[in-house]
């Protein structure tokens, strides 16, 4: 069966189970469905997250990373940060809320009631690890009132600090699910295949991920980031990577997006100054009649605009450069770590040997901007989120905020530091938004959210 033939259905059928009936205490009806079926509910939430990280979210990333270039249409707006609460709306209605993070409490909630902790801990890794994703670009946002109904139509807005502890416990908590685990053969699960002790890597190297994001916060998240990127991947085989189809259906939403709005959206020329003497610069862009391409339909080398290019939730590539960040912080030697790292994504992209070698050679010490810069470079094509959070935590690599820059939502014109509180919310939820942005001290694009101060 394809990846995405059911999706839709399944989809449905959670609608379905987040219904109350008011007289389900009298009458129960046997034909109505009740549960969903685990091998089903596991593949839609992989699906949801793998599109979120190629959503809206991460392609603006990319554009305010001055790795992305907008060339028409909104993209143009972006360029001069002009991100208003439409921006994100459908991420957070869509993709976010009513997509992966309710898909997640349902597989959950069912596995839980079923005994069944392969299925639950992976659950609560997709649900700490999209919910923490969430807290890095808005800082205070919903969680424990939220995906209530009708208990909480208007949820108050927890603190990022919050949602990072949650999500912390929350994947501690599926590890320990994950260990008490078997593997699960033919269980839907499109990543692993249903092996747990796959997924335990892939919660620790989530894990030292998110204590990375609040290091500048607590020095000690270094040495603890260490100790969980040792018990996470071991190669570029062991990625978290969902695998897309070359269907029109099914495939990479970056691939997607340049299929259907083409021209609107191309690569910076500041991205490709710090590509020079790099082999993998003609595997992210091509000129094509004198305009930097990321996508450009036929061209099988750009190896991340593919039908089926795959995305990692999280990859051998991050969690070695988050080992050798928190190593160099720590005073330990990190050069082995950086290169690691850098070799991961050589062989990523498929560079040869001679030419990854040389550039491998050639790092120099790994320190921290040697390390941000080289995580800058690597992560282009799926990890967009990741290289601006490093950004807003280091200050590495040093961009020029754009000239044409908007004073409307960015009135010190800096490169953003968040996104805006979504329409949906502002129209409906506007005390507790209004509450989260005091709490905040403002909810502008310029406003530094709490764990990069």
């Amino acid at each position: 069966m394809k990846i995405f033939n059911y999706i839709f259905i399944v989809c449905l059928a959670i609608g379905a189970l987040s219904c109350t009936g008011t007289l389900e205490d009298v009458n129960t009806d046997p034909s109505r469905l009740s549960s969903v079926d685990l091998r089903l509910l596991l593949p839609e939430v992989e699906a949801q997250a793998a599109n979120n990280m190629g959503f809206n979210p991460a392609r603006v990333a990319g554009i305010i990373m001055q790795q992305y270039n907008g060339l028409d249409a909104q993209q143009l707006d972006y360029n001069k940060y002009i991100l208003g609460e439409d921006a994100m709306n459908n991420y957070w209605r869509t993709g976010l809320y009513s997509g992966v993070l309710k898909s997640a409490q349902v597989l959950e909630s069912q596995a839980t009631a079923e005994a069944n902790p392969f299925y639950s801990g992976v659950a609560k890794i997709y649900f700490a690890s999209q919910l923490a994703d969430a807290a890095s670009m808005f800082g205070d946002i919903p969680n424990t009132e939220a995906l209530k109904g009708l208990e909480f139509v208007k949820p108050r807005y927890d603190s990022q600090e919050s949602i990072y502890a949650a999500a912390l416990t929350m994947l501690d908590n599926a590890i320990s699910d994950l260990s008490a685990s078997g593997d699960v053969a033919g269980g839907g699960d499109i990543i692993y295949g249903g092996s747990a002790s796959s997924w335990v890597k892939a919660a620790n190297g989530l894990k030292a991920r998110y204590l990375m994001h609040t290091v500048k916060r607590n020095a000690g998240n270094a040495a603890l980031a260490i100790a969980a990127a040792d018990a996470s991947f071991a190669s570029n085989a062991e990625n978290a990577s969902f695998p897309f189809e070359t269907a029109q259906t099914g495939n990479n939403p970056l691939a997607a997006f340049g299929q259907e709005r083409p021209n609107t959206l191309g690569i910076n020329p500041n991205f490709v100054a710090m590509l020079e003497g790099d082999p993998r610069a003609s595997k992210y862009y091509v000129e094509v009649e004198g305009v930097l391409q990321y996508f450009d339909l036929g061209n099988s080398n750009l190896v991340w605009a593919q039908d089926d290019s795959p995305m990692p939730l999280i990859s051998y590539t991050e969690v070695m450069f988050i080992k050798a960040e928190a190593q160099s912080m720590t005073g330990a030697d990190a050069d082995a770590s950086l290169a690691a790292a850098v070799q991961s994504s050589m062989d990523l992209n498929g560079i040869s040997a001679d030419d990854a070698t040389a550039y491998v050679s050639a790092l120099g010490s790994a320190d921290i901007q040697t390390i941000i810069e080289e995580a800058y470079k690597a992560y282009f094509g799926f990890n967009f989120l990741q290289t601006w959070t490093n950004y807003r935590r280091t200050g590495f690599p040093a961009l020029t905020p754009s000239a044409d820059a908007s004073p409307s939502f960015n009135p010190s014109g800096v490169v953003p530091q968040r996104y805006l509180y979504v329409e949906s919310e502002t129209q409906t939820n506007s005390d507790n938004v209004a509450a989260a942005s005091a709490n905040q001290g403002g909810s502008l694009l310029d406003n530094t959210l709490w764990a990069f101060q």
